[in-house]
């Protein structure tokens, strides 16, 4: 599954086809200000799940913090600013360089990322590498950029040697691989309304593409075909009239 580009906002703020809350308040008080150019992103496991983890993360008590935490269903709940200059408290010396994205687990790092985490998390990844200008790749050191790991910054990072464990740590790839599919998306893409007096071959023609670029590009937009759309997919007779309403997607020329 893969779904659309985020984006960050003007005030930090990341937005678009994500389920995406901000912490009250925002940013949390457990942060502070100073970064730079950032390495890449930590991924992080939180030995529990999002209500308790953001709560913690609210508790001045705790002084620990994160960029994102991302539930089980792919809720994000963003707790402070992209692009201007805070820091979470994630991983130590690992600060000011490295942005940060807990994912839930039930109290177990060995339950894999689910599918609405992958999705999330790739979605993430993606907007901040482009933001940041690091590339996507799979990182193993801090002096490398990419998609890292708490535990790979070793005492100087916390000594989280667990965190957030082989299982979930293999899963970047996975991730870097939708964040890409997800970069692939045109920057300039045409929608419509299918009127349902064409073909699916007639419209691809009409807009210099092809059938399966369109479905594709459906896809990569995070767009849910109707089950006549479905239908209609699987049968895979693009010159048959397409069902009136479908939405529909092509390059923009």
């Amino acid at each position: 599954m893969t779904t659309g580009r985020l984006e960050v906002a003007a005030d930090g703020k990341v937005t678009g086809p994500a389920k995406i809350t901000y912490n009250d308040p925002f940013p949390t008080r457990n942060g502070s200000y100073g970064s730079g150019a950032m390495m890449g992103v930590v991924m992080h496991t939180q030995v529990g799940n999002n209500p308790g983890t953001v709560a913690w993360f609210n508790n001045p008590a705790s002084q620990a913090s994160a960029h994102f935490c991302v539930a089980q269903d792919g809720q994000i709940v963003q707790m402070g600013p992209i692009g201007k200059g805070w820091i979470a408290w994630a991983e130590a010396a690992g600060n000011p360089a490295w942005y940060s994205i807990e994912h839930a687990d039930n109290g177990d790092p060995a339950i894999p990322l689910t599918v609405g985490q992958i999705t999330a998390s790739a979605q993430l990844v993606e907007v901040l590498s482009r933001f940041a200008g690091f590339p996507l790749q799979v990182s193993n050191s801090t002096e490398e950029k990419g998609y890292g790991t708490h535990a790979m910054g070793g005492a100087a990072w916390g000594g989280h040697t667990s965190c957030p464990g082989s299982v979930r740590a293999a899963q970047r790839q996975q991730i870097l691989d939708v964040a890409k599919q997800i970069r692939d998306v045109p920057d300039k893409v045409e929608r419509w309304r299918s009127m349902g007096l064409w073909s699916l071959a007639h419209e691809a023609a009409a807009h210099g593409t092809t059938p399966a670029e369109m479905i594709a590009l459906a896809a990569k937009a995070g767009h849910v075909y109707g089950p006549a759309m479905k239908k209609y997919v699987a049968a895979g007779d693009w010159d048959k009239r397409l069902p009136a309403g479908t939405i529909l997607y092509a390059p923009e020329r």
